[in-house]
C-alpha cells in the first residue's frame, strides 16, 4: 500500500510537458499551456508592423493573434510557415484582451513527463531569444523555456 501511495504522488509530482519545435529553436512547455495542435490554416495577413504578427486566425470562432516567436524582438520574419502547423495557446492571465494565441511551428510536439528525478540542466549563457527564460538540457535535447507571462503581457501590450 505505501508503494501505490508513493507512485499516486510521484504521478501529482510530474509535469506533463510538450517539446515544440519552432522554425530554428525549441520549446519546453507544460501541456496545460497548449489548447490544440492544429495543421495549417488560413489567417487575415498583417501587412504592418510588428513582423513578428503574421496575422490573425479563426479558431473556435474566436479571432486569435498568430504570432512567429522567434521574429519577437527581431527586424525580419525568421520563419518559413510554409506547410506549418499552429500552436493554439492557452492565455494565463484571466484580464487578457484574448483568451488564446497561436504560435507557429514546425513539426508535431513530442510530450514528455518530468518529474524531480530528471535532470534538467540548464546550459550555460543568456538564451538568445527574447521571452525565454533558459535553455536547458533533457533527454540528450537542448530546448527553451519560454517565460509564458512575460510574452503574453507583450503581446497584450502590443495588439
Amino acid at each position: 500500500m505505501g508503494q501505490l501511495i508513493a507512485e499516486q504522488k510521484k504521478l501529482l509530482d510530474d509535469v506533463d510537458s510538450l517539446f515544440v519545435s519552432l522554425s530554428s529553436e525549441t520549446w519546453l512547455i507544460p501541456m496545460s499551456s497548449v489548447a490544440e495542435v492544429v495543421h495549417f490554416v488560413d489567417y487575415e495577413e498583417q501587412h504592418q508592423e510588428p513582423v513578428w504578427l503574421k496575422g490573425w486566425m479563426e479558431w473556435r470562432e474566436q479571432r486569435i493573434p498568430l504570432i512567429v516567436f522567434e521574429a519577437i524582438g527581431s527586424d525580419s520574419d525568421q520563419c518559413d510557415t510554409e506547410g506549418s502547423l499552429v500552436l493554439v495557446m492557452n492565455t494565463l492571465r484571466p484580464e487578457s484582451k484574448f483568451n488564446f494565441y497561436a504560435v507557429f511551428i514546425r513539426d508535431f510536439p513530442h510530450s514528455v513527463r518530468i518529474s524531480e528525478e530528471d535532470l534538467l540542466q540548464e546550459i550555460a549563457g543568456e538564451p538568445s531569444l527574447p521571452f525565454a527564460l533558459m535553455q536547458v538540457g533533457l533527454d540528450e535535447r537542448v530546448a527553451l523555456i519560454p517565460d509564458l507571462e512575460k510574452l503574453e503581457a507583450y503581446l497584450f501590450e502590443h495588439l
